[in-house]
């Protein structure tokens, strides 16, 4: 920041005849700096009013707009007239927002990282127990035994016709083959008869209804016959399909048997699963604990990088505060060395850069001329 340079010549000229020339010089500490504004007098320049309350300051700046009073403005003594006001403003501007990162730093919490719990063991697993599998293969092992043992048994007697049956069935064909040997013959008796050509129409009549008597008889026995075979077809068929049950009942048991042996083993497989995944848990969870305990410290060690990040941060701005309080103090300002009314402010005069005035300051009690004109000066709020 360019510093603020004000070479203030007051001439005070008083207009008592005769007067001794003499140059004064007064100095006023700025208020809120360290700095000191030089104030001249001399009664060498110009002239006053008669009644000697007139005062002619002599005022250099960097820019006109320093000047914070016009022709008319009433002002008191110590009231500021010159001032840097929108470096001033800059600065206090940047000063409170300085000040406010500070206090939001300083209200920013810094919570400790949580402590992480102990990971609890798990329970153990309880001991492998297979007794209802092993169970299960057993009663279907007893089961294919016995379907075994009766397929055994029966497989015998149902491969072989049923003896009732056989004896009916050849009985029924000895009764028809005795009786087809009587229709043969009374066939071979009537044919004979009529062949000897008889005259005795009687015996032919009887001799023919013994012929159909007897096939009658045949015929009955040819349908007992065919009875019978049926009947020995259909126990044929009934102890085939009772073979063919017990063959089922055998696989039905054996089929069984494998699928309790199927359970067997997986429960075992399943077992073998949940140990391995107990491992797999275990493992994970000591690797897990492992991950919290280093998170942990990370975190332990970040939170201290971080206060110590605040605890720089609020030096920097502390500093920095430091440095824009003294850019204010620094800041010279002109204070009026007497209460009156603003009379004239000649036309500034530019030369290197600087702008130079001359202001007159008359009392109250010789603004007659100015009735009506003058204002209360107001200053803009340092």
């Amino acid at each position: 920041m360019k510093a603020l340079y004000t070479a203030i010549l007051l001439t005070l000229f008083f207009a008592a005849p005769l007067a001794t020339a003499q140059n004064t010089n007064i100095k006023e500490q700025n208020t809120g700096t360290k700095e000191n504004v030089e104030l001249f007098t001399s009664s060498n320049s110009g002239t006053t009013n008669g009644d000697g309350k007139s005062l002619r300051l002599s005022v250099t700046v960097e820019a006109p707009e320093y000047l914070l009073i016009k022709v008319g403005d009433e002002i008191s003594k110590g009231e500021i007239i010159v001032d840097k006001h929108s470096e001033r403003k800059r600065l206090s501007q940047q000063r409170s927002s300085i000040a406010l990162q500070i206090k939001n730093l300083k209200a920013k919490q810094m919570p400790a990282p949580f402590t992480p719990k102990d990971i609890s063991s798990p329970a153990p697993l309880p001991a492998a127990n297979f007794l209802e599998e092993e169970s299960q293969v057993a009663q279907a092992n007893l089961k294919l035994q016995q379907a075994q043992s009766i397929l055994n048994l029966r497989t015998p007697v149902l491969t072989a016709d049923n003896p009732e049956k056989r004896a009916s069935m050849e009985k029924a064909e000895a009764a028809l083959g005795a009786s087809t040997e009587k229709v043969r013959e009374q066939e071979e008796l009537v044919k004979s008869i009529r062949d000897m050509d008889m005259s005795e129409p009687d015996i032919i009549l009887h001799e023919e209804a013994k012929l159909k008597q007897f096939t009658r008889e045949m015929e009955q026995l040819q349908s007992a016959l065919q009875r019978e075979q049926a009947l020995m077809a259909a126990a044929g068929n009934e102890q085939q399909q009772e073979l063919q049950d017990l063959q089922i009942a055998v696989q039905v048991a054996r089929s069984e048997l494998q699928i309790a042996h199927g359970r067997l083993e997986t429960a075992r497989n399943n077992r073998k699963l949940t140990e391995y995944k107990a491992t797999i848990e275990t493992a994970q969870r000591i690797e897990e604990e492992n991950r919290s305990k280093q998170l942990h410290s990370q975190q332990l060690t970040q939170h201290a990088q971080a206060i110590r990040d605040q605890e720089y941060q609020l030096a920097q701005l502390q500093i920095q505060l430091s440095a824009v309080e003294d850019k204010l103090a620094q800041i010279p300002i002109i204070r009026a060395p007497r209460s009156g009314i603003i009379r004239r402010i000649k036309p500034w005069t530019g030369n290197n850069g600087k702008y130079s005035t001359t202001i007159t300051i008359s009392s109250f009690n010789n603004n007659d001329d100015y009735q009506g004109t003058s204002s209360k000066f107001t200053r803009p709020t340092r």
